[in-house]
């Protein structure tokens, strides 16, 4: 899920030298291959995996484990945006990198960019456990035909609500949003993250029109909906701390915004901020592991993506990073406590409800229509009150 994260470095082991391996050895075509090894052997590691990711899959409980079972070092940079890893790839990146995390149809376009080169679903044994939405085929990861991402952590983007505040049959729909509520009693209690590509899709679906294509008159619809809707708003915030700063504060109530930004609340232990699911559903985010063409070694690739979704390596990305979001491994599911599956499902039933929030919820798609929706976002913004 696209948040903002800052752009820095984990080196595990030996670390990033800067002059990536894969470079130095198609620099030194002429050289002999036992003299590449010696250049590679100092400090008893073999070879570097460089991995271009989302915060939380470079945690000390999987680069040390499998550094010291593969003999090797692992290297992680953050990434800030999906535009930004794509962009990367394409203007060399693939000499630098062996792995890369993506969001949802992301993987499509890198695909059809050839920054990234297919997956074998036999390769990894684990797809078998996942929950039944993210077993292969999964249609956000596939492009003719092919598997180029390996599913390794999810989450749904829909309406977050103070429970203590707010009627249960009061967020049945989206459409409270431009109501303000049955009496308006909401109008002025409510905030929304300033995202239109995430926004715009929900409003669409509550209006029955298609989340992702909208013709003039829908988006004229929609439009005026916006401005009904920034109308009952207390504030539009650009940062997630800033939102959930506003729920703490009892500034706001509710706010279509999902897990990935309101977990590190519910995890600390305010039970009465929950992400619910609307009538409409919402939109679903899935991050995948893809291989970047041509990795230095594909072999140790692949094992770095299997220890990322054996049950261990689950539980330390879904649960480690201060953004939490559920697993995708059912094997992974009785490693956490019933207090953390309630926290990262905000529901007492834990992960029971994984397969129906992931059945429910619409896989987010990038959309033609982005420019358009901003556009129309920022128009709205400006004829309404706020």
């Amino acid at each position: 899920m696209t948040d903002e994260k800052p752009k820095t470095k984990r080196t595990a082991g030996h670390g990033h030298t800067g002059f990536s391996r894969r470079r130095f050895v198609q620099a030194s075509g002429a050289v002999g291959t036992a003299a590449l090894a010696g250049c590679f052997s100092s400090g008893g590691s073999a070879t570097e995996i460089n991995v271009l990711t989302w915060e939380g899959y470079g945690t000390d409980t999987i680069v040390d484990k499998f550094e010291e079972e593969n003999d090797a070092t692992v290297s992680i940079s953050l990434v800030s945006s999906d535009s930004e890893a794509l962009n990367n790839l394409q203007s060399g990146g693939t000499e630098d990198y062996d792995l890369l995390t993506v969001n949802n149809t992301w993987a499509q376009r890198h695909a059809e960019a050839g920054t990234i080169e297919p997956l074998n679903s036999d390769d990894f044994s684990a797809m078998s456990n996942f929950i039944p939405r993210f077993q292969w085929p999964f249609s956000s990861f596939e492009y003719d035909d092919e598997m180029y991402a390996l599913p390794t952590r999810w989450g749904w983007d829909t309406l977050t609500v103070n429970t203590d505040e707010v009627e249960a049959d009061h967020y049945q729909s989206y459409d409270v949003l431009w109501t303000g509520g049955p009496d308006g009693q909401y109008s002025g209690k409510m905030g929304i993250m300033d995202w239109p590509t995430w926004n715009i899709p929900k409003i669409a679906l509550t209006l029955g029109y298609d989340p992702f294509e909208q013709s003039d008159e829908e988006l004229s619809d929609i439009e005026d909906h916006l401005v009904q809707m920034f109308n009952q708003f207390e504030a539009i915030y650009s940062g997630t701390s800033a939102i959930r700063q506003a729920f703490n504060q009892n500034d706001i109530v509710m706010s279509p915004v999902g897990n990935f930004t309101m977990s590190e609340l519910r995890a600390g232990g305010a039970d009465w901020v929950s992400v619910v699911l609307p009538e409409e559903g919402g939109m679903q985010w899935t991050e995948g592991m893809c291989m970047v063409k041509n990795p230095t070694d594909r072999e140790l690739a692949k094992e770095f993506m299997r220890t990322v979704v054996s049950p261990e390596g689950q539980k330390s990305i879904s649960w480690e990073p201060a953004a939490k979001s559920p697993p995708v491994n059912t094997e992974s599911f009785d490693m956490f406590s019933a207090e953390e599956q309630s926290a990262l499902m905000f529901s007492e039933d834990g992960f029971d409800a994984a397969e129906e929030i992931a059945a429910q919820t619409t896989p987010y798609e990038f959309s033609d229509m982005t420019e358009d929706w901003t556009n129309m976002w920022e128009r709205a913004k400006s004829q309404s009150d706020m």
